[in-house]
């Protein structure tokens, strides 16, 4: 027992004052959007020392010193791939509509990537196809395959797929499997996985989580891509984690995940493979020589395609001023889905902006979604939108998880990004930008078929909503930048 009790509650005062008013300043300081630093200052200067402690494990996006500078080695060694690529297609888009031009040319200068001519897509919009094409066309396989994503979680067609591989890795393929560390957790621990590695499979765990460098590197920057490239000739990307939705979060409450790929042939190709080439190298710690002779030119098809991956590692927002790009330039119609939505005020705001001029958007979202937090935050946001004349639909025949956007029928974006601030601003993810209108038809006819299957918001459900529920999702809405 100290004599002077005083004395210890005044230095936390100032210890706590002290870390408060130093953070604030380092968040001012930093310069990022309003909502995300408004949102950050009050955690800071709302909670004692816990706010701090919150701000110094995930409030930047920081990827850990050694990480970094693998990082920055790898793009360097991939410049001049890139490069090639670049002189290979320098037009990119040219022989498209002069509306769509601009993007094309955003998305080269802010990713590096051109846009590609000669490509077949196909739409596989469920787990059952998915699987049957992806597992087929690793039996086929004759030299390699990479298997990047977030989950791949055992039950079902997954486990058949952990056969297709085994087999394949038997006969000769090269296999590179990278799976994020937390979203494919119980994954590494699985029967499955011990399969793998028996056989000899090489599997490594993305953006390791170790709890003694946590303050020192986000533990939440997370690996939210899905990339299958098998002999550079075939890929896969979309929505679909490795799992089988009868296995999958059964006990969430929110029904059966649903889902969006794209099998992709062509040029489009070799930069998917080339992402994951990039990822691999970071996390392997391998030397990727990158080799212009592993670009495609084989023309397959006519759809052009620019692939468009996004994360710490390129340049900041990327992901989500090209989003926003594309909501001003719709012109009759824009429809979204995407299973977890909270934006940051610039976007709602260029939604509601579009809506203003004429702009049709719809916005599909499941009816259950299994965060707590967007359960909570989404109202207050959906409320404005609809009150802006934006129609919501909500999906009710299970967790709608495709991330798709269909532009005045014209061109579309399929991916992995949701509309969230973890999304758009921190996690690893993949989009494809496809710049052809009988494409998009085909993911506008899914979207509708979407919409067919949801109920639509109106102004009364939000008037029934009691005192206390508008609070909670107002007060949830003012973090919504750093969800």
């Amino acid at each position: 027992m100290t004599e002077h009790p005083e004395w210890i509650a005044y230095l936390l005062y100032i210890t706590d004052l002290t870390i408060r008013i130093g953070l604030s300043l380092r968040i001012l300081m930093r310069g990022n959007t309003v909502g995300v630093t408004f949102a950050w200052m009050t955690i800071v200067l709302a909670v004692p020392y816990l706010g701090a402690l919150l701000y110094l494990l995930i409030g930047e996006h920081r990827l850990g010193s050694h990480r970094t500078d693998r990082a920055k080695a790898v793009i360097e060694q991939s410049k001049g791939w890139r490069r090639t690529l670049c002189e290979e297609f320098p037009t990119g888009a040219s022989d498209l509509h002069d509306i769509i031009h601009p993007l094309d040319t955003q998305a080269r200068k802010v990713i590096g990537y051109p846009t590609l001519p000669g490509n077949r897509l196909t739409v596989l919009n469920d787990y059952q196809s998915i699987f049957r094409h992806l597992i087929n066309d690793i039996s086929q396989a004759t030299v390699s395959c990479s298997l990047e994503f977030y989950i791949w979680e055992s039950g079902g067609l997954a486990d058949e797929l952990v056969d297709a591989v085994i087999a394949a890795h038997a006969r000769g393929v090269e296999f590179r499997i990278l799976l994020d560390s937390v979203g494919s957790a119980r994954f590494f621990k699985s029967k499955q996985a011990r399969m793998l590695r028996e056989a000899g499979v090489n599997v490594v765990e993305a953006l390791h989580v170790n709890p003694i460098k946590m303050l020192f590197q986000r533990a939440d920057i997370r690996n939210h891509r899905k990339i299958a490239v098998i002999d550079n000739r075939v890929a896969y990307t979309g929505s679909q984690n490795l799992v089988d939705p009868r296995y999958f979060k059964q006990d969430a409450g929110v029904g059966e995940w649903i889902d969006l790929m794209i099998r992709v042939e062509g040029p489009a190709v070799s930069v998917l493979n080339n992402v994951v080439a990039m990822d691999w190298s970071v996390e392997a710690e391998e030397v990727d020589h990158f080799s212009t002779s592993d670009i495609s030119r084989e023309v397959v098809g006519d759809i052009p395609v620019q692939v468009v991956p996004s994360g710490p590692v390129f340049r900041e927002g990327a992901i989500h001023e090209l989003l926003m790009s594309i909501i001003y330039m719709a012109h009759r119609e824009l429809v979204i889905t995407t299973p977890y939505f909270a934006p940051d005020e610039p976007m709602i705001e260029a939604l509601i902006a579009a809506a203003n001029r004429g702009v049709a958007i719809t916005l599909v979202i499941p009816a259950r979604v299994d965060s707590l937090m967007i359960r909570y935050a989404a109202p207050a946001i959906l409320d404005t939108l609809v009150n802006a004349g934006i129609s919501v639909a909500q999906y009710d025949k299970g967790l709608l998880h495709t991330k798709s956007i269909t532009i005045d029928a014209g061109f579309c974006i399929v991916g992995s990004v949701n509309f969230d601030m973890r999304s758009l601003w921190l996690n690893f993810e993949i989009s494809l930008f496809v710049y052809d209108s009988a494409f998009t038809q085909q993911v506008r006819e899914l979207q509708m078929d979407y919409i067919s299957n949801s109920s639509f918001i109106d102004r009364e459900q939000f008037r029934k909503r009691t005192y206390t529920q508008r609070l909670a999702a107002n007060v949830m809405r003012l973090f919504a930048p750093v969800l």
